[in-house]
């Protein structure tokens, strides 16, 4: 886009050049499309331990009764008990010998 004239410099020239680049990589640089081997299906490892065992199966139990207070969902059932319940325990983490690491508590 620039002439060039006879009496403009080498290092001008090259400086015209730098400035004439882009500043950014293009963003096909920064990312890497996996798409198809997402879609590759990956073979289990035949040196995984296979699972040892009964198999464990659900057991319907009687349909709970009705009431009419319930929260609509999970999540407003758990923000009822944080509120009515601050600082109790709602999940504890342990370590490999069975002592309790962390515990969640429930907040308002």
């Amino acid at each position: 886009g620039v002439p060039v004239n006879s009496r403009v410099s080498s290092k001008i020239q090259q400086l015209l050049n730098t400035l004439k680049r882009p500043k950014r990589p293009p963003l096909k640089e920064f990312f890497v499309d996996d798409f198809e081997e997402l879609l590759e299906v990956q073979q289990p490892d035949p040196n995984q331990p296979k699972p040892e065992g009964n198999q464990v199966n659900v057991l319907k139990g009687e349909p709970l009764g009705v009431v009419s207070n319930w929260p609509p969902s999970l999540l407003a059932a758990l923000q009822r008990w944080g509120t009515t319940q601050p600082k109790a325990p709602c999940l504890t983490a342990l370590d490999t010998t069975g002592k309790a690491v962390y515990t969640l508590t429930y907040g308002t």
